[in-house]
């Protein structure tokens, strides 16, 4: 199968990886330059521009749309919604689907238990916009496939600034730094490894008239290992880097909300923070129940994760040092 990844940040590199060793072919769409990768072909431009999209689309028979913009709702409320439909017109013109990395934040309500076909409930402005983005894929005549995810967990997370659990928590102690935990250590929280989203769009992609139905849509879960609590991922990163597990700094939610006024990085948390202050955990769905997909082990998830960290530039390479 050919597909077209538009994004190669965190989530579109593990597809173009998984999609290459699976035999498949990679055309890659992004804004910037980059040097040639046989057997990757890219194309530089962007998605509202004809000439580029048209170019990448030759011969693609499924399209991974994984950019994003700033974390601000302001810009996503202005950027997004029209990026997508020129993906949308374009796949619906050539008859192929598109399949979405799609959050949490559209379903924040009740996501102490979010169940697959659970209604929308935002509860911040990034929440509305996800709905918003949902539902223009829905009334579109593409077929569309919406992947749901939890916060991301994987080796080409490390670095990248985009991945609470990452960023706070593994790269720091892997720096020697204490972890920073943005909310109660103590609560469940799922993680979506990175690998498994990726596969699980692959899968979307390849059986995607199956999977969308006669309604041509479909919000799927990507399969995640049972929700843990960060003290426990504290833990089990110290255990596996050999050192004592240090005593963590955390956010107080009042610390945000006071923020808030003042800082944009800080009203954008505190509008997600009901997703790390209380349980939140994604129910298994179609894709792990009936079609057979499974989710990486929280622990084998974890040690990959921390391997990357480890390893210089973040690649993941090795083992990483064994518990003293």
């Amino acid at each position: 199968m050919h597909h077209l990844v538009i994004g190669e940040g965190q989530i579109g590199r593990a597809i173009i990886e998984h999609a290459l060793a699976d035999g498949d072919q990679v055309t890659i769409l992004r804004r910037r330059d980059a040097a040639p990768e046989p057997p990757l072909r890219r194309v530089r431009g962007d998605v509202q521009d004809p000439a580029a999209l048209s170019a990448a689309l030759e011969g693609v028979e499924a399209i991974h749309a994984c950019f994003h913009a700033p974390y601000d709702a302001r810009i996503w409320r202005r950027d997004l919604p029209p990026r997508e439909l020129a993906v949308l017109d374009a796949a619906a013109e050539r008859g192929i689907p598109v399949v979405f990395p799609e959050s949490m934040y559209g379903f924040q309500g009740a996501a102490r238990r979010l169940s697959e076909g659970a209604a929308y409930s935002p509860q911040d402005a990034k929440g509305e916009v996800r709905v918003a983005l949902m539902e223009q894929r829905r009334r579109h005549p593409a077929r569309t496939l919406s992947i749901v995810a939890a916060d991301l967990l994987g080796p080409t997370a490390v670095g990248t600034g985009a991945a609470v659990v990452c960023t706070l928590l593994i790269e720091r102690m892997v720096a020697g730094a204490r972890p920073i935990v943005f909310g109660d250590p103590a609560a469940p929280h799922v993680l979506t490894f990175i690998p498994d989203l990726a596969v699980a769009m692959l899968h979307a992609a390849r059986h995607a008239e199956r999977l969308a139905g006669a309604a041509g849509d479909a919000v799927l879960h990507a399969p995640s290992a049972p929700a843990r609590s960060q003290a426990e991922l504290i833990a089990a990163t110290a255990a596996q880097l050999g050192t004592p597990a240090r005593w963590a700094l955390r956010i107080p939610r009042t610390a945000l909300r006071a923020a808030a006024p003042v800082s944009t990085f800080a009203r954008e948390l505190a509008g997600i923070s009901g997703l790390w202050y209380a349980p939140c955990t994604l129910e298994p769905g179609i894709l792990q129940e009936q079609e057979g997909l499974r989710p990486t082990s929280w622990e084998e998830a974890l040690r990959r994760t921390v391997a990357a960290a480890v390893a210089p530039a973040g690649a993941e390479a090795g083992p990483v040092p064994a518990a003293r």
